[in-house]
C-alpha cells in the first residue's frame, strides 16, 4: 500500500531521517513510536504529502485512499457537526434526491414514459441499497455515541474547542472508511470509555492504519506492527507494543555492540593513517586505508533517553479548605452540570473523573473565574497560590525563548535556555517557532515556564497529552513530591493510579 525509500529530511541543521526505508501492507495496524522530538509527526506529514522530503521517495499505491488526523487540525469551520458528518454521504443523498424527483415526476409524466422513469428510479434505489444508504443513521449513531459527539449541538466547528473539533473530525474519518487511516494522538481528547470504544473499532477495522500514541496500553490493544523511530532510522517489528519492547531490547544491544566495534575500527584506522601518511614507504597503504574510511557508512551514536526534570515550586501550607462549592451549577449558555457540592482538604490530591463533555474543564474554568457560575456558589481560599496547566492553548508564532520572555522579561536568553534544557528543549528547539514544535515539545516548554511559578494549589487539565514515557515518569515524580493540593483531570488511569488520589466523580 505504501513504500518509503531512502527518505531524508531535516529541519534547519537538525537531521530527522537518514535513509529511512519501510513498507506498509494491507493487513497491518501500525503503531509509530519514538521519544518526543524524534520526528513522528513530521514523518506522518511527509507520508500525507504535506511536506516534501529532502531526498528519497514516498510511494502510495495509486488505488489507495487515505485520511489524516493531525495534532493541529485545520478543517472547515463554518459548518455544524451534523452537516460536517453527513458530508461523508453527500453523493448518496444526492442520489436519493434524484430518485425522489423521478418518483415525483410520475404525477405529470406521460404514460409512455412511466417504464423509463421507474427503471431509472429502481436503479438508483439499488445503488443506495448496495451502498448501505439506509444504514447511514445507524452508522453515524454508532460513531458519535462511541466518541461522545453531540450531533444535535447547533454550534459550528469554529465555536467548538480544539478537542471537540478533533473528535468530530475523527468521527468523520471513521465513517469515511478510507484504505489507510493516519492518526496522530487520537486518544488525547477522549475519556476512558471512548478510548475503549475506539480500540474495539480499530481492532475490527478491516483496512490499515498508522497511529502515533504515547498511550502504550492503547497501542497494545490495537496494533500488530510497530515502527520504531530511533537514531534517525525506522525499525519495523511484528507484534504489539509489548512484543516490540522485548525485540527492541535485543536490537539495541546488537546496535550498541556494532557501534562500539565500528568506533574502535575507525580510531585504529585513523591512528594508522596519521602515523604512516607522511612516510614514503607506507604512504600508499595509508592512502588506501583513507579511501576505505571515506566510503564507510558510519553508524550514528546510539541515542539515550534524554532525562527531563519536572518541578513545581511550593509556597506555603494553611489550615482552611482550599475549595468549597455549594449547589454549584456550571455551563455556558445552559447548565451542563449542577448540584456540585465538594470540600477539598489542603495537601490532598484529587482526580476529576466523568465522561467526555460532562463538564470537567468547564468546572475548572468556573472556579478560576473564566466562566461565571450559573447557579449556586464556590469559595476559593484566599491563601491559595494557584498554578494552572490548560488542556489547550493557542500556539503563537513565537519561539520558546520569547514565550518565556512575554511573562518574564528580565530573564536572559541563557537563563531561559537553562530552564528549557531541564525539560529536554535544547539547541535550535529553543529558537524555533512554537507552532513548528511537536506536541510533546510544546508541552515541555509550557511545563518549563510553569516551573517558575510558586503555588500550593496545582490544577492540571490533561497534562500527559503528547508526553512520552520519560516525561510522564518525571511528571509523576514531581506530583508525588508536591506537598500542596492537586486537582487533576486525566483520561490516562495508568498515569495517576499510583498517586493515591481521591475521586471527584461528575
Amino acid at each position: 500500500m505504501l513504500e518509503v525509500k531512502d527518505l531524508r529530511f531535516s529541519y534547519g541543521e537538525k537531521e530527522l531521517f537518514n535513509n529511512v526505508t519501510f513498507k506498509i501492507n494491507h493487513d497491518e495496524h501500525v503503531g509509530l513510536v519514538g521519544a518526543n522530538g524524534t520526528g513522528k509527526s513530521t514523518l506522518m506529514n511527509l507520508i500525507a504529502h504535506r511536506l516534501i522530503p529532502d531526498s528519497g521517495e514516498i510511494i502510495w499505491d495509486k488505488k489507495i485512499t487515505f485520511s489524516y488526523l493531525d495534532q493541529y487540525l485545520k478543517v472547515q469551520n463554518d459548518i455544524t457537526i451534523r452537516s460536517y458528518l453527513y458530508t461523508v454521504y453527500e453523493d448518496l443523498f444526492e442520489k436519493e434526491d434524484q430518485m425522489n424527483s423521478l418518483y415525483d415526476s410520475l404525477a405529470s409524466a406521460e404514460e409512455k414514459d412511466y417504464d423509463k422513469i421507474l427503471n431509472k428510479a429502481y436503479n438508483l434505489q439499488n445503488y443506495l441499497e448496495e451502498n448501505d444508504f439506509y444504514m447511514i443513521k445507524s452508522k453515524i449513531g454508532n460513531v458519535i455515541n462511541g466518541l461522545g459527539i453531540d450531533v444535535n449541538d447547533k454550534r459550528t466547528l469554529a465555536e467548538l474547542s480544539g478537542g471537540q473539533r478533533i473528535k468530530v473530525f475523527l468521527g468523520k474519518m471513521l465513517l469515511e472508511e478510507k484504505d489507510v487511516l493516519l492518526l496522530d494522538e487520537p486518544t488525547n481528547f477522549l475519556d476512558a470509555s471512548h478510548i475503549a470504544w475506539l480500540a474495539k473499532f480499530l481492532n475490527e477495522y478491516q483496512k490499515a492504519f498508522i497511529i502515533i500514541s504515547h498511550d502504550h496500553n492503547f497501542l497494545n490493544q490495537v496494533t500488530n506492527t510497530i515502527l520504531s523511530l530511533e537514531n534517525k532510522e525506522i525499525t519495523k517489528y511484528k507484534g504489539n507494543y509489548d512484543a516490540y519492547l522485548k525485540q527492541k531490547g535485543l536490537q539495541l544491544d546488537t546496535y550498541q555492540k556494532a557501534y562500539e566495534k565500528q568506533q574502535k575500527y575507525i580510531k585504529k584506522t585513523e591512528e594508522f593513517i596519521k602515523k604512516n601518511i607522511a612516510r614514503s614507504s607506507t604512504t600508499k597503504r595509508a592512502q588506501s586505508r583513507q579511501k576505505v574510511l571515506n566510503k564507510l557508512v558510519r553508524l550514528d551514536k546510539p541515542q539515550v533517553e534524554r532525562k527531563v526534570y519536572f518541578d513545581f515550586k511550593f509556597t506555603k501550607s494553611f489550615q482552611t479548605k482550599p475549595l468549597i462549592t455549594k449547589d454549584l451549577a456550571i455551563g455556558y449558555d445552559h447548565i451542563i452540570l449542577d448540584n456540585i457540592n465538594i470540600k477539598l482538604e489542603f495537601g490532598k490530591k484529587y482526580i476529576i473523573v466523568g465522561k467526555n463533555g460532562v463538564g470537567k474543564t468547564t468546572f475548572i474554568k468556573t472556579i478560576l473565574g473564566a466562566l461565571p457560575p450559573l447557579e449556586g456558589s464556590f469559595e476559593l481560599s484566599q491563601y491559595n497560590d494557584i498554578s494552572y496547566y490548560e488542556q489547550e492553548i493557542d500556539l503563537q508564532e513565537v519561539s520558546a525563548i520569547q514565550f518565556f520572555r512575554n511573562d518574564y522579561p528580565l530573564l536572559t536568553d541563557g537563563e531561559i535556555r537553562n530552564i528549557l534544557a531541564r525539560y529536554g528543549i535544547v539547541g535550535e528547539l529553543a529558537t524555533k517557532n512554537m507552532n513548528l514544535l511537536s506536541g510533546g515539545e510544546v508541552a515541555k516548554v509550557r511545563f518549563a515556564k510553569l516551573s517558575l511559578e510558586k503555588s500550593n494549589l496545582l490544577i492540571l487539565d490533561e497534562p500527559t497529552n503528547h508526553l512520552d514515557k520519560v516525561a510522564k515518569r518525571s511528571l509523576l515524580n514531581a506530583l508525588v513530591n508536591y506537598p500542596g493540593t492537586v486537582i487533576l483531570v486525566s483520561h490516562e488511569k495508568l498515569f495517576y493510579k499510583d498517586l493515591k488520589m481521591e475521586e471527584i466523580n461528575f
